[in-house]
């Protein structure tokens, strides 16, 4: 007889280890295992081998997705075998919860969970569109967690009920965060002493919005001829971006430095942390950033100003083109101590309301609650075009508003 209850984390999702990936690992890794036995169903080899080498069960498959991004795209014989799969793991694992990290899975994983009486929760790391929404049919899901509350206002739109959405704010390992011992950025990349240096963390990818942050070093250069900017991170548009580089003749002061298993090293050497992007629905890198207690410049966008207040743990700008952005760096250099002094308050904040260990507790309640009442009502299929609903009916406001 077993101890623990068995939950199957279903991850979907590109082979990397990014945010989502990290989140799950630190889950995986700190749940109490006297209470929670967790297992892994995931398509990404590289997180399948880690969690392997972690000492868990992790199975290894192709996924399919209907009407999804990557071809086959209408494979429904391959689609209903999967959800098969799903059926008998559940079966031959003995699994009491299915926790289907981001939304994908949700599109196979809620029938095999309901066909088998076993409770499932969707876990949204970012917002999704209302194709996504409606094609992967996260209206068919019995409970929804999101790493913040803007995720949830679409959600909320559409009709999903407020009592079965949860908000649980992604969680950092801070002990072994505070293990790293920091670079000497300046002599490791042959820098002048009075270097001013801005870090990024991210993937090269037009929503990170690293382009933005290396035009505005372009315009903040004659004045300020010392400042640097760190990149750390890799991803398809590295060529691009070198390519701007070098456009703009900013070789000396642009550093792309690859991907970092530990940029906290990085971090606790640099005098800002700076985020370009033109979409976050949460941002990891900025606790981890809190954590290395420097100042902190971020877009006012998705659920960044649920962590970040503006000029008390962090400086928000305005998130539209380069100017607002470009002017709270200046400010940043034009007054060091103060921003330093709000860097110290974002760690505070951060220790006090991201540790991995507040974050799992939180989980735990959760994963107690719905496997004791294993919420399981009848599949309304037609809820499914609940985000449909939501598009026309601001289609016909934003009409109204001009033809009248």
């Amino acid at each position: 007889m077993k101890n623990s209850k068995h939950i199957l984390f279903v991850h979907y999702g590109e082979n990397w280890i990014r945010g989502s990936e990290q989140c799950l690992l630190n889950l995986i890794q700190h749940i109490n295992k006297n209470d929670y036995t967790p297992f892994l169903w995931t398509n990404n080899k590289t997180l399948h081998i880690k969690v392997k080498n972690l000492g868990f069960c992790s199975k290894l498959s192709k996924f399919l997705i209907l009407f999804g991004w990557k071809s086959p795209r209408f494979n429904f014989l391959l689609w209903k075998k999967q959800i098969d799969f799903a059926k008998k793991y559940i079966f031959d694992k003995n699994i009491d919860l299915v926790h289907v990290n981001s939304a994908a899975p949700c599109q196979w994983m809620i029938f095999p969970a309901k066909s088998m009486n076993v409770p499932m929760i969707t876990q949204l790391h970012s917002d999704y569109s209302v194709y996504e929404r409606t094609t992967l049919g996260l209206h068919l899901s019995p409970k929804i967690i999101a790493v913040s509350k803007a995720i949830t206002n679409q959600l909320i739109s559409d009709g999903y009920p407020k009592d079965r959405l949860f908000v649980i704010p992604n969680g950092i390992d801070i002990n072994h965060l505070r293990k790293s011992i920091k670079i000497d950025i300046k002599s490791n990349l042959y820098l002048p002493k009075n270097s001013f240096i801005f870090t990024t963390i991210g993937s090269l990818i037009y929503r990170k919005g690293i382009d933005r942050i290396i035009i505005a070093i372009d315009r903040l250069i004659l004045k300020y001829p010392y400042i640097h900017l760190i990149v750390i991170g890799d991803g398809p548009q590295n060529k691009k971006l070198r390519e701007l580089t070098n456009h703009l003749n900013l070789q000396n002061h642009i550093h792309f430095i690859g991907n970092k298993k530990n940029p906290q090293k990085w971090l606790l050497d640099t005098n800002a942390f700076v985020l370009g992007s033109r979409k976050e629905a949460f941002g990891l890198v900025i606790i981890e950033a809190a954590l290395a207690a420097v100042p902190i410049i971020v877009p006012n966008e998705g659920g960044i100003p649920e962590i970040i207040t503006h000029r008390k743990n962090g400086f928000l700008y305005k998130n539209s083109g380069i100017q607002p952005l470009m002017k709270t760096m200046q400010y940043i250099i034009e007054n060091p101590k103060l921003a330093l002094n709000i860097g110290i308050e974002a760690k505070k904040y951060v220790l006090k309301n991201h540790s991995i260990t507040y974050n799992t507790k939180q989980f735990e309640t959760i994963y107690k609650q719905t496997i004791e009442e294993n919420y399981s009502k009848k599949i309304y299929f037609w809820k499914i075009f609940y985000p449909l609903k939501t598009f026309f009916f601001n289609k016909f406001k934003l009409m109204k508003k001009y033809v009248l």
